[in-house]
């Protein structure tokens, strides 16, 4: 039978194998005495050498004072806290059953190890409610991680607090300001990614339908991967400003290594006599397409275009050389076709990110970066020299308003802006990720430090390369005409029951809608009338309930596939207000009553949004259709 130390230690090789091995590497009671009493929860952590013990009084006493001082947080599903104590504390909130997730980061791992002797937290490890973290492993990606791995934990990003256990902790001012500041960091990526306004994925769905059968004729992503496997270097060509002096170095090296191009930089290599293996697109805006019609046919030749099935359908029909390759983005309402071979690239925010993952899917041995300053050059200017949209396209901010970020080098900063970050933020959490060893060089040599990078000058990287023999070339094979049929069918039934099954889901919240806009006039006709005690509860209860109802239905797949794309940027930002009421503690039948009424106030415009928002899709789905017609 396991003692109580085997069964967290094997949880926890499950779910984090890193922090098992530090447990695994300790030695026992070497900074840490443990002081026991009769009744086992009760009991003290010493710290040998100053002789400070985490709780100054009695441990129990002190715990159950400090749930009873947690009480107001009783309605929180997330909650975050640096140090563990002596784990009862946080046994005794997890029989909250509206308690999703705890996470604690502990600065000793002695004190992990203690704990996990003595406090049973096996299944609450396994289950992910309680997730335990050694601050020493803690990174930015890591606790990055946290949000992603469940995506409702954003929705309380307003109500996100790092509580500190107890004064004994505040030792460790220091790192508890650097970790904040990767959870307050972490929280505006998720809210700057999925963005504030729903245009951008509404187009995106109405052009990824319109492109259909163009994608389902092209050769699929997995025939791409697969002739691109077995190859030594690839060199990522971004526009930035420091893209100009790299030039030269680049036309020498082309015929050894495969080069992939953001679109951007297309017509500048072309201006430069320099042929690109594969140029990569995943904007939706009609502006992207200049870059192919600008730049003469004969540069297209011999190309493969990587891009995106929402790309605006100028961009695609002005490629007319080359191969043209389309992919899905990994979306809901790309997924929910099921053509996974044509998927899935573009997860980051640029076409620089989406060439990144197909070095990896492609498993090169050694991917090197150029252009990718991520950052305006000392002259101000945002692209190289012959950029299509000029080397000024973005103007740095005024003096009150710049951002700015670690240099290319280190010692000082540059000025960056929030986009940039963003893709920033993309790429590395990317390296992060990767799945086995590649050698990632920056040889941008300006603008922003990419970290998980070697930085090295772009003379010195491409003295790895191999150039006794030419790159073979890209020979890629479209599916026969048959497949191409059947899957342009099985495309337009899902369509249709994207029509058929949302309209059926949007006239239920219309429905909805209508009733609790009745009620609440209602509402607000008895306040006029100063008669508020005429309230019907009872009526506002089953409202309620009917509200409930309907947020099941993103609990459906289904649901999710059709239409959480297009809406979650309204959706969400609405969310993240309900959730700061969700959590409210209320004492009284009184504070409960008007804690209804808020609610009911706040969902009026919630499903409002929403059946709008579904609306949108099926009607925008019928549009893309009318495309395939023409």
């Amino acid at each position: 039978m396991q003692n109580i130390y085997e069964k967290n230690f094997n949880a926890l090789k499950i779910k984090d194998p890193l922090l098992a091995i530090s447990l695994a590497n300790i030695k026992p009671n070497e900074k840490f005495d443990v002081f026991m009493d009769k009744d086992p929860a009760n009991f003290n952590i010493i710290h040998k050498s100053s002789n400070t013990p985490l709780f100054i009084g009695k441990p129990l006493e002190e715990t159950m004072q400090k749930v009873a001082d947690f009480s107001a947080y009783v309605h929180y599903p997330y909650l975050y806290f640096y140090g563990l104590g002596n784990g009862i504390f946080y046994r005794l909130l997890l029989g909250n059953s509206q308690l999703k997730r705890i996470v604690v980061i502990e600065p000793e791992i002695e004190i992990l190890f203690i704990v996990f002797n003595l406090v049973d937290f096996e299944q609450e490890i396994l289950s992910d409610r309680v997730i335990f973290l050694y601050s020493k492993l803690c990174t930015y990606h890591l606790i990055n991680s946290l949000f992603e791995m469940d995506k409702k934990s954003k929705i309380y990003s307003k109500v996100y607090d790092l509580h500190i256990f107890n004064p004994y902790y505040e030792v460790y001012q220091d790192e508890i300001l650097k970790l904040n500041q990767f959870f307050i960091k972490a929280i505006e990526h998720g809210v700057i990614s999925i963005g504030n306004d729903t245009r951008d994925a509404i187009t995106g769905i109405k052009q990824h339908i319109q492109n259909l059968p163009d994608a389902l004729s092209s050769p699929t992503l997995i025939n791409l991967v697969g002739n691109l496997k077995n190859r030594d270097t690839a060199i990522i060509v971004s526009t930035g400003p420091s893209l100009s002096k790299q030039l030269e170095t680049l036309k020498i090296i082309a015929p050894f290594v495969t080069i992939f191009c953001i679109d951007a930089s297309f017509p500048i290599l072309h201006k430069n006599g320099i042929k690109p293996d594969v140029v990569l697109s995943l904007e939706r805006v009609e502006a992207t397409a200049r870059f192919y019609y600008d730049t003469p046919e004969e540069a297209q030749e011999g190309v493969v275009f990587a891009i995106t099935s929402i790309v605006h359908k100028r961009l695609k029909e002005s490629i007319t050389k080359g191969i043209k390759q389309f992919s899905f983005r990994p979306f809901g309402y790309t997924n929910l076709f099921g053509f996974h071979e044509y998927g899935y690239l573009g997860i980051g925010m640029s076409a620089a990110n989406m060439a990144y993952e197909l070095v990896v899917h492609s498993r090169f041995k050694r991917c090197i970066i150029i252009g990718q300053d991520l950052a305006f050059g000392d002259d101000g200017s945002s692209h190289a020299q012959n950029a299509l949209y000029g080397s000024d396209e973005i103007k740095p901010k005024p003096e009150n308003e710049k951002l700015f970020t670690e240099k290319y080098g280190g010692g000082g900063e540059v000025e960056t802006t929030q986009v940039w970050k963003l893709f920033l933020e993309f790429f590395e959490k990317d390296i992060a990720q990767t799945p086995y060893r590649l050698e990632i060089i920056n040889a941008t040599e300006g603008g922003a430090r990419i970290h998980g990078t070697t930085e090295m000058s772009f003379q010195e990287a491409i003295k790895m390369v191999d150039t006794t023999s030419p790159k073979p070339s890209i020979k890629l094979t479209y599916p026969e005409q048959n497949v191409i049929e059947k899957n342009i069918q099985i495309a337009r039934e899902k369509c249709e029951d994207i029509i058929s099954y949302g309209s059926k889901q949007k006239n239920r919240v219309e429905k909805l809608f209508l009733k609790v806009a009745k009620y609440t006039e209602e509402l607000e006709k008895l306040n006029e009338q100063n008669n508020l005690e005429k309230i019907n509860f009872k009526k506002l209860s089953k409202l309620l309930d009917e509200i409930d109802e309907i947020k099941k239905l993103f609990d459906e797949k289904k649901f999710n596939d059709y239409f959480v794309d297009a809406i979650q940027s309204y959706i969400f930002h609405q969310e993240l207000d309900i959730a700061k009421l969700l959590v409210k503690n209320v004492k009284d039948e009184l504070q409960t009553q008007a804690k209804q009424i808020e609610w009911i106030y706040l969902h009026k415009y919630w499903l409002f949004s929403l059946a709008g928002g579904m609306d949108c899709v099926i009607e925008i789905v019928k549009e893309g259709m009318m495309d395939w017609k023409k």
